[in-house]
């Protein structure tokens, strides 16, 4: 009889859905959601395509777990404790983190996000926490939060899809500048030559000012009616 579809050779490591989404993850972050077929996928982990199937129904279902795998990196400092606003920056900068580390994943993050809802739980928690520290009415609360993870989430979009000023952008840019005397486009020269991994993050370290200023100032109107 020969041997079943799914079971390991002798002296090779048995195949689990956790050997199956760090293979995945690995072959998203280098060729995206469309270079993860299934075929290649059992190549990368030695098995016949079949035997992904004995765990996993398929590709929608590797998707959804890989948005639950990458949920779960997202690491908080330690900042219980801290004024509201910094523990507020630190949650802000974890998820950023997150999808630096995943760009090709960042649209599943948004379009499955139901499958990633359990692991989203404990960092939720950190945001509201913070939001409820700093003395917001719980309607308030909500939509505090609403307007932080929609903000992480549009930046996170942008950047993940070199909206941002990414380096292959900028030289694109500079090449057409480039084809023109260079007294030609003064301002967008300017800009493109400054621009740098830098300034985005000062700009996201900006704009985060933003929505908390916005926040303390709800926050001290509120004490003000009390």
């Amino acid at each position: 009889m020969g041997r079943r579809i799914g079971r390991p050779k002798a002296g090779q490591e048995p195949l689990t859905r956790e050997r199956i989404f760090t293979a995945a993850l690995r072959l998203v972050d280098q060729a995206g959601i469309e270079g993860m077929s299934m075929r290649q996928l059992a190549a990368d982990l030695g098995v016949d395509p079949m035997a992904i199937y004995h765990h996993l129904p398929g590709k929608q279902a590797i998707i959804e777990g890989l948005v639950e795998s990458v949920l779960n990196e997202l690491r908080m400092p330690a900042v219980a404790g801290r004024p509201w606003p910094e523990q507020v920056r630190a949650f802000a900068r974890a998820y950023r983190s997150m999808a630096r580390a995943h760009p090709n994943l960042v649209f599943y993050l948004v379009t499955h996000a139901e499958a990633g809802a359990g692991a989203a739980l404990a960092a939720n928690e950190i945001l509201y926490r913070a939001l409820a520290a700093a003395g917001l009415a719980p309607q308030m609360i909500v939509r505090a939060a609403d307007l932080v993870v929609d903000y992480l989430i549009g930046f996170a979009l942008a950047e993940s899809s070199g909206r941002l000023g990414q380096p292959g952008e900028r030289q694109e840019m500079l090449a057409q500048l480039n084809q023109h005397p260079s007294d030609s486009y003064p301002t967008m020269r300017r800009v493109f030559d400054r621009l740098s991994e830098d300034e985005i993050l000062a700009d996201f370290e900006a704009e985060l000012d933003i929505i908390l200023a916005g926040i303390t100032a709800i926050a001290g109107a509120a004490d003000g009616s009390r």
